[in-house]
């Protein structure tokens, strides 16, 4: 009994004594683990940033027509200073309005998105108030100069070689000067063959006087719509659409 006893209490005693080493003693590894978080439920994985497409812009059209019912791709408005702002030509109603509200206001919006050595350039325009000139270039280059075709309210046209001083200042050289009853009061369609030497104006479909032209030698460059403003102010056109061909 006694020696029972005394097993018992030994056994108590080492028990009691590994519990105390368990507690004190530090683990031999410096990692430690965490306890369990209790269960969640797992989140979907998020999608993966992707670059946004870039844009990519339809090349410019050599031969097309504009309508102008909407802002046009690829053209840009220049004007000749004479100190008075001019914003800019605006879509309105399919139509490309230039609103010159100063005299003596020279204003172009200019296609830059090909430049041509042999085209031709249609448009039919509206004279809405005011009186001026209103025409097509062909060749335009900012450093060499262009060709234009001007139609006013007399019933006269004239074929000029334009060229660029500085920025918003330009000098104007008439090469040849018509006169033709088929240009009407408020609308017309006119029209500028360009090829090789040889500068054809057109006029409501009938081909005005030819002109060759080997002063100036322009080969090649970019079209533009014209529109100038004289005494009578505003002066108010609207260009219905373009056409642009090449012979």
């Amino acid at each position: 009994m006694k020696r029972t006893l005394t097993l018992t209490l030994l056994g108590f005693f080492l028990l009691a004594a590994c519990q105390s080493a368990a507690t004190t003693t530090p683990l031999a590894s410096t990692s430690t683990v965490a306890p369990s978080p209790k269960p969640t439920a797992i989140p979907s994985p998020s999608p993966v940033p992707t670059a946004a497409p870039t844009a990519t812009l339809v090349p410019a059209p050599r031969t097309f027509e504009e309508q102008f019912d909407a802002n046009p791709q690829y053209w840009s408005f220049l004007q000749i200073d004479n100190g008075q702002p001019f914003p800019g030509p605006g879509v309105e109603a399919g139509n490309l309005v230039f609103d010159l509200n100063a005299p003596n206001q020279w204003a172009y919006a200019l296609y830059g998105g090909q430049d041509y050595l042999n085209v031709r350039v249609d448009a039919q325009v509206e004279v809405r108030a005011g009186d001026g000139a209103v025409g097509i270039v062909c060749r335009y280059s900012e450093k060499d100069g262009w060709y234009e075709f001007n139609i006013y309210s007399d019933q006269t046209y004239m074929l000029l070689f334009g060229q660029w001083l500085r920025p918003g200042v330009a000098h104007y050289m008439p090469m040849y000067r018509g006169e033709s009853e088929k240009i009407k009061s408020g609308t017309n369609e006119i029209g500028l063959l360009c090829d090789g030497d040889t500068l054809t104006p057109f006029v409501n479909g009938v081909q005005m006087k030819k002109w060759q032209e080997l002063k100036f030698g322009l080969k090649n460059g970019g079209i533009a719509l014209s529109s100038a403003s004289f005494n009578a102010v505003p002066f108010t056109i609207a260009y219905d659409w373009v056409k642009v061909s090449e012979p």
